[in-house]
């Protein structure tokens, strides 16, 4: 998706609260703040920001063997 949303149409986007989008932007989520304090994000900040918490099947592997393993015990 093209464009800028505000944190409300931002949040909607990927199906999260108001809250943690403030949270993101304050982890490092990159927007631009207007004069008037308005706060607008680009989608495709969005999604690269997202996506570096992708994980892959062998990390899903991992943690379930590791999991697995300390109940064995």
């Amino acid at each position: 998706m093209k464009g800028w949303a505000n944190v409300k149409k931002a949040s909607e986007y990927v199906d999260v609260s108001e809250k943690t989008m403030r949270n993101w932007l304050k982890e490092g989520l990159k927007h631009s703040q207007l004069p008037s304090g308005t706060i607008r994000i680009r989608y495709t900040d969005i999604d690269e920001f997202l996506n570096q918490y992708t994980v892959n099947e062998d990390m899903v592997n991992s943690v379930v063997n590791k999991v697995c393993a300390e109940f064995n015990m």
